[in-house]
């Protein structure tokens, strides 16, 4: 009973969407007669992915995941795995200096793929359930279980998919997102499972969200299967040079000046 926050893994990308309200000021006494701006509707299915994006902490699921992926690195070939031990460390240094580049991939790629994410949401729930779906998502029980899947979630399928295929498939996707949800539910106590049950009897559109999460699936292969632009690969190729040159260099002088 889970949509877990998702970001495009095999490229660690990170898209935090920043919501902030302005606290509302008193009105002086000679403004009393100027007109006041009709508030905006929120689109209850726009505001589900809101609330996702809120209630998780990305930059810790970027962490998970660069951890991941230096760790592929290291061990993607032979050449790969010997310059990792000449030069521990290596790998994490590559993640560390092309991140921005793959943050900013990401970001460009959530964008361009979150009306259809909420399209999904919209085709599965009428406004009420998604107006509870999203309250869910800012409960503590809903923080707490997208909290559980971000420590969870290492995205180790997704990415041996793109090493080895040159593309993630579905099956891979899924394969990483259903552990992760396996092991945010494995912290939650008997009671826990209670009270979500409890919820979910009062709140129906909560049943639906494992519907939802299998139509998501394709869309976010899609999402992983996305090229980069000319700029973003130049960028790249950049950034994995500096990195290179910077953490050899490093590496090399400090057995000289022992």
């Amino acid at each position: 009973m889970l949509v877990e926050p998702y970001l495009p893994m095999s490229r660690i990308a990170v898209a935090a969407v920043l919501l902030s309200l302005a606290p509302l000021m008193a009105v002086p006494v000679q403004a009393a007669d100027a007109p006041v701006a009709a508030p905006v509707a929120v689109d209850p299915f726009e505001d589900i992915y809101a609330a996702i994006q809120e209630s998780a902490d990305m930059e810790r699921q970027l962490d998970q995941l660069s951890t991941t992926i230096a760790q592929q690195i290291a061990s993607a070939d032979t050449s790969l795995a010997i310059a990792e031990a000449r030069y521990p460390g290596l790998s994490q240094a590559l993640v560390t200096g092309f991140r921005p580049v793959l943050s900013g991939y990401s970001a460009r790629v959530r964008e361009a793929f979150r009306p259809r994410m909420v399209a999904v949401f919209r085709a599965q729930l009428n406004a009420g359930e998604a107006h509870d779906v999203a309250a869910f998502y800012r409960s503590p029980m809903g923080k707490r279980l997208l909290g559980g899947v971000i420590e969870s979630f290492d995205a180790k399928a997704t990415i041996t998919s793109a090493l080895r295929d040159k593309e993630v498939s579905a099956d891979a996707v899924r394969a990483d997102t259903d552990a992760a949800v396996r092991g945010a539910l494995a912290q939650f106590t008997q009671d826990d499972f209670a009270a979500l049950g409890a919820l979910a009897q009062r709140q129906p559109g909560l049943l639906k969200l494992g519907a939802i999460g299998e139509a998501l699936g394709p869309i976010r292969a899609e999402m992983e299967n996305q090229p980069l632009t000319e700029a973003e690969q130049q960028a790249l190729s950049d950034a994995i040079v500096t990195s290179l040159d910077k953490h050899i260099a490093a590496a090399t002088r400090k057995p000289a000046e022992k």
